[in-house]
């Protein structure tokens, strides 16, 4: 009798501490969905962790979390979630949209077809999940859809836009007609179709771009591919004014301020492309060829060591990088410092054996520190790999 009611007191007590557990659980869940709800994604995400570490069997809280990952950029951890999810729900339209969207972010695009394409195919059920329609480059969000709305046009856009980053031109254009046929109104899949014709070198880009500005005249992507399109013909006013209303329209966009920065780098307006480059730097600070165009122009105006620190970052950024260690290398002659340049230089050939430059600007550095046999023998390299060579250096290298 005394072991049974010590048994019925320890099961009450599991019991009771389970139930528990559970309800702080749930409560811990129902804090994440608020937090998520306010925007506060930093502070939902590890309550979802702990929610999931309690209840791994809870599918809403890895929807929600790979919602929230998305929100905070976190793509790959977004796409585990929502793959998680999908298994147990293949069908749920709101979350293959979602898993569609990021595996396109991430450059998943075979994938990420896979997913719009049976899309197609799906009745969208009963939920309200808001997505926003986005163009192929711009940095903003547009227009907000439910996939209880009008999510065909939507669909065949992404398709459209997934075949041109596969490089399937000709289906992408079918896909965004498609879209168009069902939402004229819409500037981005005239632009996004642009963007496909170019790829087929198609003339008519040019008239989607100009029929987006008709409908949004203040389209920065259609702006920005004009005015590439102009500078290509030659017509470098039209193509700065393009240019110019591109930044006017939409200060947060990218790629304007990197064409101009290059049109005013061609043109010797240094200061110019410096401050575009510098804005370009505080929208994305990621990318090494940011980094390194900028060092070119500095080294242009003559800051080496600030050129010599932009070189660094878009090392730091890819070591594979290696025009950034070229031209580090470049910086280090200047600055007399013949050993170190040696050593970018050799990085370079690493990751680039044949490059003539390297070989070149090498056996510079290496005649500089008196190392003749060396030098000659990098000078060598460099004219068979087609540098030119004066036959003085020759003789000066080689004592020929």
């Amino acid at each position: 009798m005394r072991a049974l009611l010590t048994l019925t007191i320890l099961f009450l007590s599991t019991y009771s501490w389970a139930q528990e557990k559970k309800s702080t659980t749930r409560q811990r869940f129902e804090q994440a969905i608020a937090a998520y709800d306010a925007g506060k994604f930093a502070e939902a995400l590890p309550l979802f962790d702990k929610t999931l570490q309690e209840a791994p069997g809870n599918m809403d809280a890895y929807l929600l979390r790979a919602a929230t990952r998305e929100q905070l950029n976190d793509l790959a951890g977004a796409n585990t979630d929502y793959s998680i999810y999908l298994e147990h729900y293949p069908d749920r339209a709101d979350a293959l949209y979602s898993r569609a969207q990021v595996l396109f972010r991430l450059g998943l695009y075979a994938q990420a077809k896979d997913d719009f394409t049976k899309l197609l195919t799906l009745h969208p059920g009963e939920t309200t999940t808001v997505y926003f329609n986005t163009s192929a480059s711009a940095t903003s969000k547009n227009q907000v859809m439910t996939m209880q709305g009008p999510m065909q046009a939507p669909l065949y856009n992404y398709l459209g836009l997934t075949e041109t980053k596969l490089k399937n031109y000709k289906t992408a254009i079918h896909w965004i007609d498609s879209a168009i046929q069902l939402q004229s109104k819409d500037a981005d899949y005239y632009v996004n179709r642009g963007i496909a014709k170019e790829g087929l070198k198609d003339s008519t880009a040019l008239a989607d771009y100009q029929k987006a500005l008709k409908i949004n005249p203040q389209h920065a992507v259609a702006l920005h591919n004009i005015a590439i399109l102009k500078r290509n013909e030659g017509k470098k006013d039209a193509s700065r004014d393009q240019l110019e209303a591109a930044i006017e329209s939409d200060s947060s966009m990218l790629y304007p301020y990197l064409e101009r920065a290059n049109q005013r780098l061609e043109g010797g307006y240094y200061k110019g492309a410096l401050d575009d480059y510098d804005k370009a730097l505080t929208i994305n600070d990621k990318d090494p060829r940011i980094w390194t165009n900028r060092g070119i122009v500095k080294e242009r105006l003559n800051d080496l060591k600030g050129a010599f620190s932009d070189y660094t970052q878009a090392i730091e950024l890819d070591e594979k990088f290696d025009k950034a260690w070229l031209n580090r290398g470049n910086v280090l002659i200047k600055q007399s410092r013949y050993k170190e340049a040696v050593e970018d230089y050799t990085i370079v050939l690493l990751y680039n054996a044949e490059s003539a430059t390297a070989y070149y600007n090498r056996a510079i550095a290496k005649q500089k520190l008196k190392l003749l046999t060396e030098a000659c023998d990098d000078l060598k390299k460099a004219e068979a790999l087609g540098q030119a060579v004066t036959e003085k250096m020759k003789k000066e290298f080689c004592k020929e």
